[in-house]
C-alpha cells in the first residue's frame, strides 16, 4: 500500500516548460509519462496507476498541458487503462493534426523539386517521428525543423511562399541567433497555424564552433534518405541521432525548454533503428565535439531507460570536471534534470561540454568572435 503523505503534486510554478510534476518518494516521475510504454516496469506501472487513482485525471491532464506532453502522456495512460476514453480523444486529435502536417511537408518538398532545391531536409523531431515509425500522435510541437544549404535561400523562400508561407529572418542577437535560420509561418494552414524552421547550420546558437559540424552535415545530406511513400528527406538513421544529440546539447543546453520531451528523439531513434554506435562514438571524437553528445546519450539513458551502450556515454566519467556537468545538469536522487537558466550558466554549459581547458575554450571563442567582425 502506497502512503498518501509520499506521493504529491508540486504545483509550485516552474521555469521553462517543466510545469507541474509528478514526484513520489522524492523522485520525480513526469519522465515515465514520455517513456516507451513497453520499457516501464511493473513497478512502474503500479505507481503510475496508484497516483492515477488518488489524484485522477484532472491532475495528470494538468501535468501532461504544463509539460506539454499530452500525446505522449495519453499514450501511456491508455496503455495503462486509465479512462481510455478520454485520452483517447486526446491522442486523436493529435494524430489527425500531424497527418495533416505529414501532407504539407510531403507536398512542400515535392515542390522543391520544381525549384532544383537539393539541400534541403526535415530534421530533429518530426524526422525522427517518421524515420522510427513511432506512433505519428506522438508530436505536439507548434513547428518543424528543416535544414538546408544557405546556398539555396531564395529557392527555399520561393517555394514556400507559394504555400501562403512568409518568412523573417530570427534576430541578429549573439546570445543567441546570428541570422542562422528563418522562420516562415502559416497562420491558416492548419488550426492554430503552423511555423516551419529552416536552419543553415546544424544548431543555430552563438559561440558553438561548428565548421565540422557544418562539413559533417553537408556530406550527410548527399545520404539522405526518403520517408517511405513520400517525398520527405531525412538523414540516414546514424546521422539522425548525431545531430539531434548535438541539438538537445548545444541548442538547448541539454535541459532548456521543452526539456524533457527532447529526449524522445534519442531513445525512440534508439529503440526503432538501426544505429551505428561506433561511428556516434568516432564522430563526437573527429568534430571535436566534447562531452556533447556522451552527455546526451547518458541523460537519456538515465530519464527514459534509453538502450544505449555504455561506450557510448563512459567519456562523461573520465574526470572531475565532466560529472560535476553531468551532476548539475541531473539529479540522481530526485531523478530529474534543472531546468534553470541565465547567460552565465549557459555559457558555463557550452565550455565545460568542450571537455578540456574552460580559459582555453573561452579565449577560443573570443577569438572566433573577433574573426566574425573582420
Amino acid at each position: 500500500m502506497i502512503n498518501n503523505t509520499n506521493i504529491l503534486i508540486n504545483r509550485k510554478k516552474e521555469k521553462a516548460s517543466q510545469g507541474c510534476q509528478v514526484v513520489y518518494k522524492r523522485k520525480n516521475l513526469t519522465s515515465l509519462l514520455l517513456r516507451d510504454v513497453e520499457s516501464l516496469s511493473a513497478e512502474e506501472r503500479t505507481c503510475l496507476r496508484d497516483y492515477y487513482g488518488r489524484y485522477g485525471r484532472e491532475a495528470f491532464e494538468k501535468i501532461a498541458v504544463d509539460n506539454k506532453i499530452v500525446p505522449f502522456a495519453a499514450h501511456v495512460l491508455i496503455a495503462l487503462d486509465c479512462d481510455i476514453s478520454f485520452w483517447q480523444e486526446k491522442h486523436n486529435f493529435f494524430v489527425q493534426r500531424n497527418q495533416k502536417i505529414k501532407a504539407i511537408l510531403n507536398s512542400i518538398f515535392a515542390a522543391m523539386e520544381n525549384f532544383d532545391c537539393k539541400s534541403l531536409l526535415l530534421i530533429e523531431n518530426f524526422a525522427v517521428v517518421l524515420a522510427s515509425k513511432l506512433c505519428i500522435g506522438c508530436f505536439c510541437s507548434g513547428d518543424v525543423d528543416l535544414s538546408a544549404d544557405i546556398a539555396e535561400r531564395y529557392k527555399i523562400i520561393d517555394c514556400l511562399r507559394g504555400f501562403n508561407f512568409i518568412g523573417k529572418e530570427q534576430p541578429e542577437s549573439i546570445g543567441e541567433y546570428s541570422g542562422q535560420s528563418m522562420q516562415f509561418g502559416n497562420c491558416d494552414i492548419i488550426e492554430g497555424g503552423f511555423w516551419i524552421n529552416v536552419a543553415w547550420k546544424p544548431v543555430t546558437r552563438a559561440f558553438l564552433i561548428q565548421d565540422r559540424y557544418e562539413n559533417r552535415l553537408a556530406k550527410d545530406r548527399l545520404l539522405a534518405r526518403l520517408i517511405s511513400d513520400t517525398n520527405i528527406r531525412v538523414l540516414d538513421d546514424t546521422a539522425l541521432m548525431y545531430f539531434c544529440a548535438l541539438h538537445i546539447a548545444a541548442g538547448h543546453y541539454y535541459t532548456m525548454s521543452p526539456g524533457l520531451r527532447l529526449y524522445v528523439d534519442i531513445d525512440r531513434l534508439a529503440r526503432a533503428c538501426n544505429i551505428n554506435w561506433d561511428h556516434i562514438v568516432k564522430w563526437e571524437m573527429e568534430d571535436n565535439a566534447g562531452i556533447r553528445i556522451s552527455t546526451v546519450m547518458y541523460l537519456s539513458h538515465k530519464l527514459l531507460k534509453t538502450p544505449v551502450p555504455e561506450k557510448v556515454y563512459n567519456k562523461t566519467f573520465k574526470n572531475k570536471r565532466n560529472i560535476k556537468l553531468v551532476n548539475y545538469l541531473y539529479s540522481t536522487n530526485s531523478d530529474e534534470i534543472q531546468n534553470s537558466s541565465s547567460k552565465l550558466r549557459r555559457l558555463y554549459i557550452e565550455l565545460a561540454s568542450d571537455d578540456g581547458n574552460i580559459v582555453s575554450s573561452f579565449v577560443s571563442r573570443i577569438m572566433q568572435l573577433m574573426r566574425s567582425k573582420l
